[in-house]
């Protein structure tokens, strides 16, 4: 029954992972920039991510690790139906510069059901409430870029 409970709030993040897998690579709209960039990336979707209130782009990877081996950040993930800060869907607690961060390798997130906090405001790790989210079993890569305009 748990796990129930976080594939359901884990939709939209779900949609980017299997989207990777997939030989034609659909772009999801809620987290897409532009087919146009997509298709540049060969195919590969394109998501905006929050980090210490900077914006940063990523192009998803097919890439899936075994979360016992290796070192992650903690990506965060706003749930369905719900958003951080502009309707980016995610946070993560490490930037490049960040003397910790893991090259965009990540442990995914999520918004535990039933959590009545407003996060739309929300561009860093500092501002959610931790306690709000649980570890799912998701370790992928997923760099993160220099925003281009």
């Amino acid at each position: 029954m748990k796990k129930l409970k976080v594939i359901i709030p884990m939709l939209s993040f779900l949609m980017i992972m299997a989207s990777c897998e997939q030989e034609s690579d659909p772009v999801p709209a809620q987290t897409s920039i532009t087919d146009a960039q997509a298709k540049a990336n060969n195919g590969r979707p394109k998501t905006m991510i929050w980090s210490d209130g900077l914006l940063f782009e990523s192009v998803v990877t097919p890439a899936v690790f075994d979360g016992d081996h290796g070192n992650y950040d903690k990506l965060f993930a706003a749930g369905e139906g719900k958003s951080f800060q502009d309707g980016i869907g995610l946070i993560s607690e490490s930037k490049p510069g960040d003397q910790d961060y893991n090259g965009g390798r990540w442990h995914a997130y999520v918004l535990k059901q039933g959590v009545k906090t407003d996060y739309s405001n929300a561009c860093s790790v500092e501002d959610l409430d931790l306690n709000d989210f649980e570890p799912t079993d998701n370790y992928f890569e997923c760099p993160l870029l220099p925003r281009s305009n």
